[in-house]
Parts: structure tokens; C-alpha cells; sequence
């Protein structure tokens, strides 16, 4: 009976503690009471030292001022499968009230919907995830080397082994983007795979291995500016949906596109330069709390004194709010069967 009573002892002690004192329900935290004296962390699909650490830096020390609480910001990085790794642990691991953000790989969406049914490594869904808002685009920039003697893209169609880019893998943004360019334009290009990271394939372009290299317009003008000034590297065409503001003369790999079968496979490629440096919460994320983080991303990338500090560490700025990348994601999500078939063919994919 002693233990019987107890028990029920215990059960109204549950049931008053949910019901706060008085039979009154438990006020929910607001967001700012939840952000203060908290962490935030930022979880970050690569490796530090590169755009993906010193985009997510600068938005630590800007972000919190914004948000409710003023909560502390960390970064965590986690490497692996190009970003992968990454993701699935955050939609399925992190927590889910708001105390972690992430910084994706651009191409998440894209690899998703590229690989629905192919491959059971990819287990989240990218337009689950509750987008806070986009830094930067991340159009690629298709640059070829001094060491091409003619770099027009019409004089270089037919000619065999004269186009070399050097990429990661197959799965890789540089891979995907180099076989988008070789069909578009209709040149030959000779992909060499095994350079991890822009730093080495940047170093092959110099050794003579390769001559050309896809990468984010954003990182070559920020740390490969001297290059581009001394006509190291020349822009031939960009992966993005429209032209970008900084290359009006050179054009995207949509209008290079013959004929309407290849133009719909590049714009579908060319969907994830929009999504860009986009920050997310994880599925589940209080409404409120992302309504406040939302808020106060777009404040800061409208405040004067965030974008000076950008501009004095040459980063690119190019904004969007969460719906809008939640609008681009989705439209990658939905891209018709018939389109990514022909878009796995072009790749190589089985």
C-alpha cells in the first residue's frame, strides 16, 4: 500500500510540475528567454579556414547583437562526404529548439534530388530545414589558365585534350559543374579527380597538371584577386541562373545550352548557386524562435556597420531572406523526373 501510495504521490507530483503551481499550465519560454545566458552553435560542413569559417565568424559577431538574449555563438565543424556527414547528423542528431544553426553545403538540395533513389547515404530532406537567411550566392565561375592559348570557348570546341579540370570526385560541386560546361558549350574537357580542396587544385593549375578549375566567383575574387589582375585565370562562363553583376560579358551556362533538353538540365545545376551561404535551423525549430532569428539575420545584413566589416575582409555580400531560399530549394526538390534522369546521364551517374 506504502508503495501504492507513493506512486500516486509521484504521478500528482508530474502532473502539477506540468501544470505549474495553482493548476496553471507552465508559461512557454519566449525567445528571449531562451537565448539568454545561451549558446548558439553553428554547425559548418567543412573543414576551417576556408569561406565556409570566415562567412560564419563575421556572422557570429554580428548576429547575437540582434538576437533576443544576445546568446554566445560558436562554430563546429564537421568534414566529411562533402558535406554530407554534416547534414544528416542535422536533421536527425541536433538539437531542435533553436540552439543550432548550420551552414550546408550549397549543393545539398541539388545532391538529394540528383540521387532520390539511388543512394541511402542522403537521409534528411533539405526543404525540411528551417532556412534563416542567404549571405552570399555561390555562383561558380568557370576559370580557365594562362596556360590555355586560346580561351574562347568557340575556337575550343572539337579540340581534344586541350581543357583539363581538376576536381575532388564525381559527387564534387567541381565535377558536376565541369561536365555542365564541357556540354553546354559543346568543348572537350578531361576531368581529373583526387585534388581535395580548392588549395591543391589550385596548386595542380600552377604545376601544369590541369587549366582549368570551377570554383565560387565569390572565393576566386576574394583570395585569388592578384590572379585575376594579372590575367592568371580568366572567367569563361558561370554556373548560375542569371548573369552575374561582377561579369556582365560572361555568360551562364543556361544560355550557352543548344538546345532546350540541355537547358532545362542547366538550369536545374545551375538552382543551387542561389541557395549559396544559406544558414538553417534544424526541422522542428519553434516557429517563434526561427521568426526571431529571421528577424534578426536580415537586420544585420542591412546594418552599415556589418556590411563595412564584410567589404574590409573582401567578402562578397549578396542577400536573401529564408523564404526566398526556402523557394529556391523547393523548386530544386520538385524539378520534374524526366530532368534529373537526362541530368544523370550527362554526369555519368548510374
Amino acid at each position: 500500500m506504502l508503495i501504492k501510495s507513493l506512486a500516486s504521490l509521484a504521478g500528482v507530483a508530474v502532473v502539477a510540475g506540468a501544470l505549474g503551481l495553482g493548476g496553471q499550465p507552465v508559461k512557454a519560454q519566449t525567445p528571449a528567454e531562451f537565448y539568454d545566458d545561451n549558446v548558439i552553435t553553428v554547425l559548418i560542413a567543412f573543414r576551417p579556414g576556408g569561406g565556409f569559417h570566415l562567412y560564419s565568424s563575421v556572422l557570429s559577431e554580428h548576429m547575437r547583437k540582434r538576437i533576443p538574449g544576445k546568446p554566445k555563438i560558436l562554430l563546429q565543424f564537421m568534414p566529411g562526404a562533402g558535406g554530407l556527414k554534416a547534414a544528416n547528423y542535422f536533421y536527425h542528431v541536433a538539437p531542435k529548439d533553436g540552439s543550432y544553426l548550420s551552414l550546408l553545403s550549397q549543393t545539398a538540395a541539388l545532391f538529394q534530388r540528383l540521387n532520390k533513389g539511388h543512394s541511402k547515404a542522403i537521409r534528411y530532406d533539405a526543404s525540411k530545414f528551417e532556412y534563416i537567411g542567404r549571405l552570399v550566392s555561390m555562383d561558380a565561375a568557370h576559370m580557365f589558365y594562362k596556360s590555355i592559348k586560346n580561351r574562347d570557348l568557340g575556337k575550343l570546341k572539337g579540340t581534344d585534350g586541350t581543357v583539363i579540370a581538376c576536381t575532388s570526385g564525381k559527387a564534387a560541386q567541381g565535377y558536376i559543374n565541369a561536365k555542365a560546361l564541357a556540354v553546354a558549350s559543346g568543348i572537350n574537357v578531361k576531368i581529373l579527380t583526387g585534388y581535395q580542396g580548392s588549395r591543391a587544385q589550385n596548386l595542380a593549375m600552377q604545376q601544369g597538371e590541369c587549366n582549368y578549375q570551377p570554383g565560387a566567383w565569390n572565393s576566386w575574387k576574394a583570395r585569388r584577386g592578384d590572379w585575376l589582375k594579372q590575367g592568371l585565370i580568366k572567367p569563361m562562363a558561370i554556373t548560375a541562373l542569371t548573369r552575374h553583376p561582377d561579369l556582365p560579358d560572361t555568360p551562364t551556362i543556361v544560355e550557352l545550352a543548344k538546345n532546350d533538353t540541355d537547358r532545362d538540365i542547366m538550369k536545374f545545376i545551375a538552382g543551387y548557386a542561389a541557395v549559396g551561404r544559406a544558414y538553417s535551423a534544424p526541422p522542428g525549430t519553434p516557429k517563434d524562435r526561427v521568426a526571431a532569428l529571421r528577424k534578426a539575420f536580415d537586420g544585420m545584413v542591412n546594418d552599415p556597420v556589418f556590411i563595412a566589416d564584410a567589404k574590409k575582409r573582401k567578402m562578397l555580400l549578396g542577400p536573401g531572406t529564408g523564404a526566398e531560399v526556402q523557394k529556391v530549394v523547393d523548386d530544386i526538390i520538385s524539378t520534374p523526373e524526366a530532368v534529373v534522369l537526362n541530368a544523370r546521364k550527362m554526369l555519368g551517374y548510374k
